[in-house]
């Protein structure tokens, strides 16, 4: 009896629970208002960049309403194309916590603490977005062999020993869990370090890719669903170092195809 009970309690490495189940059907939910959101705030300005040819209009000093109206469609665009990716980790980090008999509130500390990382992002992502506005005001041409030097250097990028190391711990999120999850069953704080510990490697992964965001569009969800596409491809799919060398050698063909013909950029917008 005991041991059918215990069976009835647990799952299997390969299988998941009720309560697994609605949690990962709660991720997904939120992931799908997050990119509704991000369509509703998207203003057209901000569905183009220096690889799609845009002239932003000029603004003068730093403006704290559009930091923080950036700062709050940058942590809605990171819930929409980070949260799936994180779903096998919180699932795992839910299963430890439940087994440890920790608070349930653990779970949500952890996935603040990853947007946490994420929204600390921010400033620097908004930085960039005010370099490649700049960019554009000085002309077509400059904007686009700009975007072009973007892709190349995110094509470099992409072959460095920090991107690898890197997407290994991204692909590999249980190796984080078996190192670090005895702290976050033991406090909330603990659960927030190792979220935040979790967004690091993935920022380390895919900074660079989403500086190519900033300069093809932050909030169009073509590019958005593209950049989402090549981050789960490297993060899921098997090979995903080879998958990374072929994105990286894609980005650096086509960015060299830029510096010369910058022209196309205005063509393809």
């Amino acid at each position: 009896m005991t041991s059918g009970a215990g069976s009835r309690g647990s799952s299997g490495p390969g299988w998941f629970s009720g309560t697994e189940l609605l949690l990962a059907v709660v991720l997904l939910v939120f992931t799908a208002l997050a990119w509704l959101l991000t369509h509703s705030l998207a203003a057209p300005g901000m569905r183009l960049g220096i690889l799609t040819g845009t002239r932003p209009m000029a603004s003068s000093g730093f403006e704290w309403t559009r930091f923080g109206f950036f700062l709050l469609t940058w942590l809605i665009m990171m819930t929409a194309m980070m949260l799936p990716g994180i779903t096998p980790f919180t699932i795992g980090m839910s299963r430890l916590l439940r087994v440890r008999r920790a608070g349930t509130g653990s779970v949500t500390i952890l996935v603040l603490g990853y947007l946490l990382a994420w929204l600390l992002t921010g400033l620097a992502a908004y930085t960039c977005l005010r370099v490649f506005d700049a960019l554009a005001m000085a002309g077509s041409a400059t904007a686009a062999r700009s975007g072009a030097a973007v892709l190349v250097l995110a094509g470099l990028f992409q072959f460095t020993p920090l991107k690898q190391w890197c997407l290994v711990h991204c692909r590999s999120p249980m190796a984080l869990l078996m190192r670090h999850g005895q702290r976050a069953v033991r406090s909330r704080r603990g659960a927030l370090l190792v979220g935040c510990g979790h967004g690091a490697y993935c920022i380390g992964c895919c900074w660079a890719l989403m500086v190519v965001l900033l300069a093809a569009g932050m909030m169009s969800l073509v590019w958005m669903a593209g950049v989402t596409a090549v981050i789960t491809v490297e993060k899921v799919l098997p090979y995903g170092r080879q998958a990374s060398y072929a994105i990286g050698a894609l980005l650096i063909g086509v960015g060299l195809v830029l510096l010369v013909l910058p022209g196309l950029v205005g063509t393809v917008a």
